[in-house]
């Protein structure tokens, strides 16, 4: 946008002047993401793989010592921190599975600044916190958009994911996004509701919200919750899978660029990252990323070949 390829209004607004030949008005829409919420659980008890963690390069900290001595082969270190996942339905009617719901030790409210250091803190010292991170994907946001704050490079853009019902008019099935990650909540109460796992917890919540349910509150009958975990989930559920927003077809139906990567009227200019999906891919975009740069890959050779 800020070298002119964008939509013309919006360049205009902001004394740009938009290129002559080039159509970029779907440059900055499409903007999709992912859904994601985490539950926390504390239990009575600390975990015992953790003992002696640190997270400081100290002889004292065992598991650092198997990391420096046996690097990939063993230990908390060589780990990405995740104990288990799970892969299901939000509901029977979805063509693929569109959850994953992931667990690991320590204390994850969401990406934040200073996120970083309080989950070090709390695997260092409080050691008792499990946590769920509750993925949504297939996800049918895809009202979102990156606009201008202004002409000037260093200004942050105006990025609005349009989540939920903030994209009503143009997203239908908003509600399906919602009811799904309700349910993948309700599934991680039913989990930790299991008589073989109760016994363990003090508490469980939902980062960013007043929600806390106690082990003689988490029963079966969880309908009369749906409404308030809606609430939340609006409330404090975030992305960071972004994508869409120089999307990839035939020129004129509101994409950017061509199979080959081109910008849409242009000979040197091409894009190849996550923004040229036009649906934002599976559960997670890191695989579909290496793809399409691999395909790029062979489009840029054949294309410097055939010079």
């Amino acid at each position: 946008m800020l070298s002119g390829i964008g939509p013309r209004e919006e360049l205009k607004r902001h004394k740009i002047e938009p290129h002559p030949e080039v159509d970029g008005s779907g440059v900055g829409t499409n903007l999709q993401d992912r859904y994601e919420i985490t539950v926390t659980t504390k239990l009575k008890k600390k975990f015992s793989l953790l003992k002696g963690l640190t997270y400081s390069p100290v002889k004292s900290d065992p598991h650092y010592f198997d990391w420096q001595t046996k690097r990939w082969l063993r230990g908390i270190y060589a780990t990405n921190g995740t104990l288990l996942g799970i892969i299901r339905r939000s509901s029977p009617q979805q063509q693929d599975p569109d959850l994953y719901i992931f667990g690991g030790t320590g204390y994850f409210g969401g990406y934040e600044p200073g996120y970083s250091q309080q989950l070090q803190e709390n695997l260092t010292h409080e050691k008792n916190t499990f946590n769920w991170q509750i993925l949504k994907g297939h996800t049918h946001n895809r009202a979102g958009y990156v606009r201008l704050a202004s002409a000037d490079p260093r200004d942050v853009p105006d990025i609005n994911f349009c989540y939920f019902d903030d994209a009503a008019d143009a997203d239908p099935k908003w509600q399906e996004d919602l009811q799904a990650v309700v349910e993948g909540i309700q599934f991680v109460r039913r989990l930790n509701n299991n008589p073989l796992i109760r016994g363990y917890i003090e508490e469980m919540w939902i980062p960013g919200t007043e929600l806390r349910f106690r082990p003689d509150e988490m029963n079966q009958d969880f309908s009369a919750d749906a409404a308030t975990l809606s609430e939340a989930v609006k409330r404090v559920a975030w992305g960071h899978h972004a994508a869409g927003t120089c999307r990839i077809g035939k020129p004129g139906d509101g994409s950017v660029v061509d199979s080959e990567f081109h910008v849409h009227g242009t000979k040197n200019l091409r894009i190849v990252d996550a923004s040229v999906f036009p649906k934002i891919p599976g559960l997670f975009i890191v695989s579909a990323i290496y793809m399409i740069a691999e395909k790029a890959t062979d489009v840029l050779l054949a294309a410097a070949k055939s010079r």
